[in-house]
């Protein structure tokens, strides 16, 4: 049977450090690591927190589960181009075209997708008021591969195999990438996404972290502990936070060493 995976299960359950009894969609990582290419003659990737080659799956953070609408961190940027920046996020997806995870029956025929609008937004460190550029972009999102029980049964029965590592996910990680326009990226900036979860397959959408000992930041800095969103969900936040249920900061180092799967270039 397939090497297992890290992970932290619970009933549609996402792990959130030191409070993992608390919280509401699963946790899955993999220690293999997408280059991301300069792309376009005269860009440059300033920022990168995105492995090569790409796992299977990241641990991730379900929206719909969370109630959460938008979610993301602060970035240091290298280097010197800055403007006109392409975003890149890793995403993580739980869907199935029939069944569920959950149930351990997902199929999906190989190559489907479904279509989410996803947006991000960049906003300069202390002014969570107003982003400085705002993007909308309708994805076409894989569903994720149907379950393989001959090589993930027992506890990981209802999963899909990666033979590129001979381990078993419920979740599919995949990039998507903005091209923004934009005079300058700030230096330290904060980078979020949101997306709708009103549909089914979209409440089973997820953005992908990077956990602490993964070491998947290969250039730039994070510079701050905590991580920025805006969640109903009281857990999502460190323990007394005072901004539960706005835009803002988790307010603490609850988070520490965690941050969204994200890479920057810019001309």
């Amino acid at each position: 049977m397939a090497r297992a995976p890290r992970q932290m299960e619970m009933e549609m359950t996402e792990w959130i450090p030191g409070r993992a009894a608390k919280l509401a969609v699963a946790i899955l990582a993999a220690g293999a690591l997408l280059a991301v290419s300069a792309g376009a003659a005269g860009a440059e990737v300033i920022y990168n927190n995105i492995p090569s080659p790409l796992p299977g799956n990241f641990a991730s953070i379900g929206f719909a589960a969370t109630s959460t609408t938008q979610f993301g961190g602060e970035i240091e940027v290298a280097g010197t181009a800055r403007s006109n920046p392409t975003v890149t996020v890793v995403m993580s997806s739980w869907a199935c075209q029939s069944g569920s995870w959950s149930e351990d029956n997902c199929s999906s025929p190989r190559n489907k997708t479904f279509k989410v609008p996803v947006t991000v937004r960049i906003y300069e460190v202390g002014e969570l008021a107003h982003p400085i550029v705002t993007k909308t972009k309708a994805f076409k999102m894989p569903y994720r591969p149907s379950a393989e029980p001959v090589h993930c049964s027992g506890e990981f029965l209802g999963t899909w195999y990666d033979e590129a590592t001979n381990e078993c996910f419920n979740g599919k990680a995949f990039p998507i990438s903005f091209k923004l326009k934009l005079q300058r990226v700030p230096k330290k900036a904060i980078v979020t996404f949101s997306y709708p979860t009103t549909s089914r397959p979209a409440q089973s959408l997820n953005v992908s972290i990077s956990e602490p000992t993964e070491h998947t930041l290969s250039l730039g800095a994070d510079p701050t502990q905590e991580l920025f969103l805006d969640s109903t969900y009281s857990a999502m936040y460190c323990e007394g936070a005072s901004d539960v249920g706005t835009f803002g900061g988790s307010e603490g180092n609850c988070w520490e060493g965690y941050q969204p799967v994200v890479a920057v270039k810019a001309g």
